[in-house]
């Protein structure tokens, strides 16, 4: 049998260095790779993961995470630190050792961890459909840059009467725009989700009355490869255990072309959302050019979620009859989409972006609350996909 194949998560501890140098210098498994970002656990291909109680990353999330992959891990205890052991035990993996056992007890270890895998008695687990046993909807708002998405998802999020989560890891501005406090925000409710310091749902802002409730993003986006997708995604489910409608702005690019060159890819967090969402809404600006890059970034989403209904939202949309008519042949000819909906050009949005408030009524406000009524109709992801819609899409907005 060929020797397993390992990751060793890189801790200050001795026990670390001896096994690499042995397995290196002796054979007996074969190090795939040594893990200091949690990411890279994540995406590389190996057998078993050997981690240290002591590393911050493994929670029991992570071990799901991990064994979601159909990869084994084994947990390594301090003898002097009694509840080291059975720590390990309840984050969930699959075996457990001394830091100061032998090389030919790692080895056997690593041995009977591979074969157990290999024999079928830790068969990889099903990939859970998304949106089946939860009990709110994700629904995604994305889009080309400068379209207008973040301020649809703020009022999109009220029109529906739920919570709006900024995932925004290249330039999150719900806080801001809002008038909202940085803290807490995403980065504080994925230490809740993964170590138990509070609750999610203490971590939402909940404004006066009127406002969503808002999940402010990441306080520095620089840290975006601090966060992985699976984190938000557990976040995200947590809201909508609590919520009817989880509203979810992401950044405006699904581009993956630069997955080679770090754990996974600039965009992950913007793609692993769309694949788990329940509804997508594209937003775009409403010329020819905006209608151009609206197609570039959905022909990524619908590439990832096929199944995942597809509303369009055209956004400061001329009033003319005739220019709304050629954006939505143009936008039904090329996408799948479920609905398009024409958000007219409204001065109000900008004077409530300077007051940081919400849209009073008008015509952007009417437009966003019709489009919740079409996000609140469409069948779920796990039902057919519907049809494109007819010329009811062109309703005059008063």
């Amino acid at each position: 049998m060929a020797e397993p194949e390992v990751a060793l998560v890189f801790t200050p501890e001795p026990w670390v260095e001896e096994l690499h140098r042995h397995l290196t210098d002796h054979g007996g498994a074969l190090v795939r790779q040594v893990v200091v970002d949690p990411g890279v656990a994540l995406e590389e291909h190996y057998d078993v993961l050997v981690a240290s109680h002591r590393w911050p990353a493994l929670t029991h999330a992570f071990v799901g995470d991990v064994h979601a992959r159909g990869r084994a891990v084994l947990g390594v205890h301090d003898r002097e630190e009694p509840a080291a052991r059975a720590h390990l035990e309840a984050l969930g993996v699959d075996d457990t050792i001394a830091s100061d056992a032998g090389p030919a007890e790692f080895v056997a270890a690593l041995g009977a961890l591979r074969a157990a895998r290999a024999g079928g008695r830790a068969p990889e687990p099903a990939r859970p459909d998304p949106g089946r046993g939860r009990a709110g909807r994700v629904v995604v708002v994305g889009g080309p840059p400068g379209s207008g998405r973040t301020e649809l998802a703020v009022h999109l999020a009220a029109a529906a009467g739920g919570v709006l989560v900024d995932a925004d890891d290249v330039a999150p501005s719900v806080a801001q725009r809002l008038g909202l406090p940085v803290e807490p925000n995403l980065r504080t409710a994925i230490e809740a989700a993964e170590h138990g310091r509070g609750t999610v749902g203490e971590c939402v802002a909940r404004p006066r009355r009127g406002r969503p409730h808002v999940l402010a993003g990441l306080p520095n986006p620089g840290a975006w490869s601090q966060v992985r997708p699976g984190e938000v995604l557990r976040v995200v489910e947590a809201l909508a255990a609590v919520y009817h409608d989880v509203v979810v702005d992401v950044a405006g690019s699904l581009d993956g072309s630069d997955a080679a060159t770090t754990a996974r890819g600039r965009h992950g967090l913007a793609r692993a959302l769309v694949l788990e969402a329940d509804a997508l809404v594209g937003v775009c600006a409403a010329t020819p050019v905006g209608v151009t890059r609206l197609l570039s970034w959905a022909v990524d989403a619908v590439a990832l979620a096929p199944a995942g209904p597809l509303v369009v939202a055209v956004n400061r949309a001329p009033r003319e009859r005739f220019r709304r008519g050629e954006l939505f042949e143009e936008i039904t000819r090329s996408l799948p989409a479920a609905e398009v909906v024409f958000v007219p050009d409204d001065p109000r949005v900008a004077a409530a972006a300077w007051d940081g408030t919400l849209v009073g009524k008008g015509p952007f406000a009417r437009a966003v609350s019709s489009l919740a009524h079409v996000l609140a109709d469409l069948p779920g992801r796990a039902a057919a996909a519907p049809e494109p819609v007819a010329a009811a899409a062109l309703e005059e907005v008063g």
